[in-house]
């Protein structure tokens, strides 16, 4: 009977080296969409504030 061979994976270490390197490239790209997406409606709030009317009613005496 064959008995079992255990042969270590040489590409166990670019595996890992992509999966770690995957990761750091997709949460920088979904961390520059976050702060692109809050820049756009920052500036959408900004004009808005502008654009609105503050009515001050002079109390009586």
């Amino acid at each position: 009977m064959a008995g079992h061979q255990h042969d270590t994976n040489p590409d166990i270490g670019p595996a890992f080296t992509g999966l770690i390197g995957g990761a750091i490239l997709l949460g920088a790209i979904l961390y520059g969409v976050v702060q692109w997406t809050n820049g756009r409606f920052e500036e959408h709030e900004a004009g808005e504030k502008k654009a609105a009317i503050t009515v001050e009613i002079p109390a009586r005496a």
